[in-house]
């Protein structure tokens, strides 16, 4: 007994798991890897032989038995708005999720187009399934993905091939309730801050949507709506939005998809003389809780079910991996509005 205390107290090896069950270590070994049939009393032994000695068998070398790593790759290219609070949290959920199924998570900061880079990392068979994010129009990591047949999911959509499965935003639905929302609260003038001009030409999914639902709404609404392009720069924010008060001083509301601009556009309001929401009702999109409380005033968001949104993602891909995967998942989650001190109804003489 003092014997068996002592190896607990220390950190047991395979060879303890052996001595204590009364075999040999080769059969601990294939009772671990299952590359060889064992009697079910010898594995009974060697089960409760490490339980007792809290033993854990190596993870590299289960791996390389099983050909399996449980281990998932979030592909998250370090864009141009860089990480933000909303995509912190986003990659904060992933991990949970992943936890929560068994698997861990790791993050691969490629650029979409290190197609060579990507490659190397496929080939080294570290992971066993992909998460890929900041889809595009015609995105080539896909098409490196199903050629190795790494099973995958996107989050976000490719327009071009939609039969593959995907979780993401809707950004129709999401721009439709804010302009509604505006609009209710006597809105007619509004300027939509969105992500840069190479982001659009360059077919980044949320981008391209995101513009096409805003001009397609703001034309049915009958609402007077102007779109701007802007680089996640508060200081270019500031001056943008500076400059157009001064041209269009009918402007009541911004919409914003990009919390790094929150900053400059509230400096912009401030520096005409103007009141957030007094004079200026702002709302954030595509958001999150964390993004909306970190300003004064704090911001009116559309916000992201991060929970459902990763959880669904995380859901799906390992449903794939461990066998339970039965059918393609596509699926769109509406953004949700949480009122904060940013908006107020138009009253203007």
């Amino acid at each position: 007994m003092a014997g068996e205390k002592g190896k607990a107290e220390r950190k047991s090896s395979i060879k303890d798991v052996a001595e204590l069950a009364g075999v040999s270590v080769s059969t601990v070994s294939y009772a671990i890897s299952g590359r060889r049939p064992i009697s079910v009393e010898k594995k009974q032994c060697i089960t409760e032989a490490m339980q007792k000695l809290h033993y854990q068998p190596n993870a590299i070398a289960r791996s390389l038995a099983s050909k399996r790593t449980h281990i998932i790759a979030l592909l998250f290219p370090p864009v141009e708005h860089g990480i933000g609070i909303s995509e912190t949290e986003l990659i904060i959920q992933a991990a949970r999720s992943a936890t929560a199924q068994g698997y861990h998570l790791v993050i691969w900061t490629l650029q979409t187009d290190e197609e060579a880079e990507l490659l190397q990392l496929i080939q080294q068979e570290l992971v066993d399934g992909v998460i890929l994010m900041e889809v595009h129009t015609a995105d080539r990591r896909i098409g490196i993905l199903k050629r190795f047949g790494i099973p995958f999911i996107l989050m976000g959509r490719d327009a071009e091939i939609p039969a593959e499965p995907f979780i993401d935003i809707d950004f129709f639905a999401t721009m439709m309730q804010c302009i509604s929302y505006l609009k209710g609260l006597g809105h007619r003038h509004l300027v939509f801050i969105n992500q840069s001009k190479q982001s659009y030409c360059s077919g980044y999914g949320p981008v391209v949507r995101v513009h096409e639902a805003f001009t397609y709404l703001c034309r049915n609404f009958d609402m007077d709506g102007t779109e701007l392009f802007c680089d996640s720069n508060p200081v270019q924010t500031c001056a943008v939005t500076e400059a157009f008060l001064a041209d269009h001083s009918a402007t009541s509301a911004f919409v914003v998809m990009n919390d790094k601009a929150l900053p400059g556009l509230i400096r912009g309001v401030e520096k005409r003389g103007l009141r957030i929401p007094e004079d200026i009702s702002i709302v954030s999109i595509v958001s999150s809780e964390g993004a909306a409380a970190f300003f004064l005033p704090q911001i009116t968001t559309f916000e992201m079910d991060i929970h459902a949104l990763m959880d669904a993602v995380i859901t799906q891909l390992t449903a794939r991996l461990d066998g339970r995967y039965a059918e393609l998942t596509r699926r769109l989650f509406p953004c949700i509005l949480r009122e904060r001190q940013s908006i107020a109804a138009l009253n203007r003489e």
